[in-house]
């Protein structure tokens, strides 16, 4: 059963929003840790080993460039159209919403890790570095509304085509 147009714009209209809230969030997360790192940083500092500095370093680049990978292997276009062969037009917005929400926690995971470096340093630029990191993933992963409308139109039409043969 295919469902109706309007049905689908509304869910579009919901998982967008929802997909939207969550990175808005994250970005709020991310300015909250720099303004306690950057006023805090004296009451914060705890004293870290320099190998767990470097491993959360390491950590925060790999991070950084697999959420980039991620996105790009989770919304090639064969990929997409096999969902929505399979799954329908819910099952497309599903994975658009679950795959957005997924890098957009790995910006905050980032961040998280820029805060924990920033406490074992006691220098809060560390902060300001992973959370521009962060930021750039978080902007990165932002789902543009006009992008998954075409998506679903696409499907729409990609429908309408195998209806007539």
């Amino acid at each position: 059963m295919t469902p109706n147009p309007a049905g689908l714009q509304n869910e579009l209209e919901r998982r967008y929003r929802t997909a939207t809230l969550i990175i808005a969030g994250f970005l709020v997360l991310n300015l909250a840790l720099l303004a306690i790192a950057y006023f805090a940083t004296d009451r914060i500092f705890r004293p870290g080993a320099p190998s767990t500095i470097m491993g959360l370093w390491i950590t925060v680049l790999i991070f950084g460039l697999g959420a980039f990978v991620i996105r790009r292997t989770r919304f090639a276009a064969m990929r997409l159209k096999d969902i929505a062969a399979l799954r329908g037009g819910s099952g497309l917005l599903k994975t658009l919403q679950d795959t957005t929400i997924q890098i957009a926690c790995i910006g905050g995971a980032i961040a998280l890790m820029g805060f924990v470096i920033t406490i074992l340093t006691g220098d809060w630029t560390n902060m300001l570095r992973a959370g521009g990191v962060s930021v750039i993933v978080l902007i990165y992963c932002f789902p543009f509304r006009g992008a998954w409308q075409r998506v679903v139109r696409q499907l729409d039409q990609d429908d309408d085509l195998s209806a007539q043969d």
